[in-house]
This record gives C-alpha cells, sequence and structure tokens, in this order.
C-alpha cells in the first residue's frame, strides 16, 4: 500500500506566501478510506495553505475617496486659526465637507450592504475595539469644547477614518491599502514639488536661523517630511525592481524632499527605517539593496565631509525644548487638568485656545498625544496610550516572527506614524492619520496570519514523512 499522501502539485505552500494570496477555508472531508489517518490530516493541513484570497481590485469610487481623506484634503490657503473656532466657512471648507460627507456615506454604504448579506458588519480585533473607545471619549468632550462645531467635526473625522480604513483593508487587503496609501504620499509630493517651483509661497518657509524661505515645509499642501518619509517606506518595501527609471526616479524625489524638509523628526524617522532594514533584513531583495547603497554613499560623503550640517539652518538651542513644544506641553496639560482633567476641555479645539496662551506662533498641540489629552482628557489620552501599545505589541512581534514584505511594511509604518505623531500630527486626517488607522487595520490580520502560517507549518513538519518534506516546500 502506498502511504504517500497525495500532495498537490501546482500549489505547494512556500514561505513567500503573502496574505493577500492565502485564506483559511473550510474544506470538504476525504473520502478515501484507504488513505491512512496521517496522511490525511497532512492533506487537509496543505488544503488550508492553498486555498487563494481573492480581493477584488478597489473601486473607483472607493480609490477616489481613499486619495482624498488621505491627503487631507490640502489646506490651499492661509487661514486665521481662530476663524474654524468661530465657524466661519469659505470654498475650502465646504470642499472638505463634501468630501467627509462622502467618505462617510461610502462607509454607511459598506456597512449595509454586509447586514443585508447577513455578513459580520465589522471585524473588530481590539485595536479597533480601543479606537473606538476613543472616539467615544472624544465626543463627551464637546458639550466642554468652546467650539463644538470644530470638535464634532474632528470626531466625526476620527471615526471615519478608523472605520473606512478598516472597510478598505477588510474588502481589497492589505497589498491594495499599500498602494493606495503609496500613490496617495507621491501624488502629494509631486504636488509639492510643482509648487517649489511655480507657488513657492505655498511650500517654502522660514527657519529660526535665515528668515528668509529656506526650507520646503510645505504648509498649504502637507507636511513634506512626513509625506516624503512614508512614501520612501512604501515604495521600498512595495516594489520589487528599485533600478527602473520611474522607481529610482520616485526615489530621487522623495529623498530630495526630505532633505529640503529640514525637518529633524523626519531625518530620525527615516534614519531609524534604514536601521531596521540593515538590522532586521526583510525578504526584500530591492530594499536591502537600496539600503546598503544609500549607507555606503552617506558614509563616504561623511568621511569626505560633505555632509551639509542641519544646525547651518536650524537652530540647535530648539532640540532641548523640541522648538518649544515641551513648554506648551506643559502649558496645555496644567490647563486641562485644572478645568477639566477626565474628558477635556474639546477636542482639536482646546490647543487653539490654550496654545496662543503660551506661544502664539505655534497655534497648535504639535502632537498627537497631547492633543488627545489636552481635548479628551486623561479618559481618552489613557485609551489612545492602549491603543498605541497594542498595536505596537502587533509591530514588535511581527518584526520578531516575519520578515515578508507586508508585515515589515506596516511595521515600520506604524513606527513612523508614533514618531511623528509624538512632535507634529494629529489622528483625524491627514496622510499620517491614513497611515496609523490602516496599520492599526493591517496588523493585527498580517499577526493572525503569521501565527497560522507557523503553526501549519510545524503541523506540516510533524505529519509529513521525512521523504516528502522537500514537496511541501520547505526543504
Amino acid at each position: 500500500m502506498n502511504l504517500r499522501p497525495r500532495l498537490p502539485k501546482r500549489k505547494a505552500f512556500s514561505w513567500r506566501a503573502t496574505p493577500d494570496q492565502l485564506v483559511e477555508a473550510p474544506q470538504a472531508t476525504s473520502t478515501d478510506t484507504a488513505t491512512p489517518a496521517r496522511s490525511a490530516t497532512t492533506s487537509q493541513t496543505l488544503d488550508w495553505l492553498n486555498v487563494p484570497l481573492i480581493h477584488k481590485h478597489p473601486t473607483f469610487i472607493g480609490a477616489a475617496l481613499f486619495l482624498l481623506i488621505l491627503s487631507g484634503p490640502p489646506r490651499l490657503r492661509f487661514r486665521d486659526l481662530e476663524a474654524s473656532l468661530r465657524g466661519e466657512t469659505d470654498w475650502v471648507v465646504a470642499f472638505h465637507l463634501v468630501v467627509w460627507g462622502l467618505a462617510g456615506l461610502w462607509v454607511l454604504v459598506q456597512i449595509c450592504k454586509r447586514f443585508q448579506a447577513k455578513l459580520p458588519v465589522l471585524r473588530l480585533s481590539l485595536p479597533q475595539i480601543l479606537g473606538l473607545g476613543l472616539v467615544l471619549s472624544l465626543a463627551v468632550s464637546i458639550s466642554a469644547s468652546a467650539a463644538p462645531a470644530l470638535t464634532a467635526f474632528k470626531v466625526y473625522q476620527t471615526l471615519v477614518s478608523l472605520l473606512f480604513t478598516q472597510i478598505f483593508v477588510e474588502r481589497f487587503g492589505v497589498r491594495a491599502a499599500m498602494k493606495a496609501m503609496l500613490w496617495g504620499n507621491a501624488l502629494l509630493c509631486i504636488a509639492i514639488a510643482i509648487c517649489a517651483f511655480l507657488a513657492p509661497d505655498m511650500v517654502w518657509s522660514s527657519t529660526e536661523l535665515n528668515p528668509e524661505p529656506a526650507r520646503v515645509s510645505g504648509d498649504l499642501i502637507a507636511p513634506t517630511g512626513v509625506v516624503s518619509v512614508l512614501a520612501i517606506i512604501l515604495l521600498l518595501t512595495s516594489v520589487r525592481r528599485i533600478w527602473k527609471a520611474i522607481p529610482l526616479l520616485f526615489s530621487a524625489l522623495f529623498l530630495s524632499l526630505l532633505v529640503f524638509s529640514l525637518m529633524r523628526t523626519a531625518y530620525i524617522t527615516a534614519f531609524v527605517f534604514f536601521a531596521l532594514v540593515v538590522l532586521k533584513r526583510p525578504n526584500i531583495k530591492p530594499l536591502r539593496r537600496f539600503a546598503y547603497c544609500l549607507c555606503a554613499i552617506l558614509l563616504m560623503l561623511y568621511a569626505f565631509n560633505r555632509i551639509p550640517s542641519v544646525s547651518r539652518y536650524r537652530s540647535p538651542e530648539t532640540i532641548s525644548t523640541l522648538s518649544d513644544r515641551t513648554g506648551l506641553w506643559r502649558h496645555l496639560t496644567a490647563v486641562t487638568l485644572d478645568q477639566s482633567p477626565w474628558f477635556g476641555l474639546g477636542y482639536y479645539s482646546a490647543s487653539r485656545i490654550y496654545g496662543p496662551e503660551y506661544n502664539p506662533l505655534l497655534g497648535t498641540a504639535h502632537s498627537m498625544f497631547f492633543e488627545v489629552l489636552s481635548g479628551g482628557g486623561l479618559v481618552s489620552f489613557a485609551l489612545f496610550l492602549a491603543l498605541c501599545v497594542t498595536v505596537s505589541a502587533y509591530a514588535v512581534r511581527l518584526l520578531y516572527m516575519s520578515r515578508d514584505r507586508f508585515s515589515f511594511a506596516y511595521a515600520v509604518l506604524f513606527i513612523a506614524c508614533l514618531l511623528f505623531g509624538f512632535t507634529g500630527e494629529t489622528i483625524d486626517s491627514g496622510p499620517l492619520a491614513t497611515s496609523f488607522w490602516c496599520s492599526a487595520a493591517a496588523l493585527p490580520l498580517l499577526h493572525e496570519w503569521s501565527v497560522k502560517r507557523m503553526s501549519q507549518a510545524r503541523r506540516v513538519r510533524l505529519d509529513a514523512p521525512p521523504h516528502d518534506i522537500r514537496a511541501v516546500g520547505f526543504a
């Protein structure tokens, strides 16, 4: 009797499989009574590993709305910070209302479709549960806000960002979400580069040591340092051949914008990204080769003293105080704990009211953590901190147990969001908010897939006879 298990020839499992290619599905019980139980178990194990996960391409409306909410949309004009507190509207505000209204409508349509099809409305993991709790606690701050309409809109944006990215990742897959984020950040970088030549007042700004425009900050389009680093991460973890013309041109554009942004947080984030590439060595050959070449070039420039010092353009004295952000955070924290410690003084409006009391030039909280603390109080801050710790645990775990493209990309993307968010960005709208919530949606799925992959691989190793290990793909 032939005891060798019948293994599929064209769909043998290998470690190169990705979460967009595998899905767990129930399999029919084998009717071959002549096959021993041991080999039947091996065959059923391999059946799980060989079922392809078919994701539809993103619809035009879904992709367009994804790009629009990722972009913010851009502000496109200078505006008094108190105008939003007074409830003043213009054509840009109207455009924002239309975009976010359509995004919320898209979320409702997807939920209704799932409900009618008797499918689970949402696949809520711990990060999504904490995120919804955060939105609910921020909504409580509307009653204490001096600008309730502004706070309500920002809370609504946070809710839509959370649900939109969750549904987008579930419906179209982690690969489609990565491509959409790449194109969104790339288009913002292209827009900033064009405006740098055709409309310099929109993107150039002065520095502490130079009153003349000396850095490409991208104020009216998007923060240049943030979108350039996010675009670099997404590009280098997505492309399979970096040495072609278009990927090289995009890489040169993103790196140039990163240099001219003069954003120290962006430099640190890019350094952390390439350091993780060198230390972790993910299964992405173009990324590893690019990182090695870039490190070699930077070492040569450093050896010949050709790397310009950032202190020539940015004041070194501002490093210890993070450009006076530490004083602002102490002031906002003291005001919040004194007036409304539990549910804050109104998300997004509190920092615009009490921030200028400390430094009129700063204007906002300049930190997603202190924006939540001042606006939503200790309850919201505790939920947000728990959310960040939970998703960080998924990211660290994936970096430890996996080296595949998607796990590495989303893990470092979330780390970049934390670094940028600590000193400047928010979680309600914009490139960082979309990356933050996409990572919170994708990392639990990737972690679940990695755990199942390892357990199934271990089971196949134990069940398959030694002479069949090569056919399974583990030789």
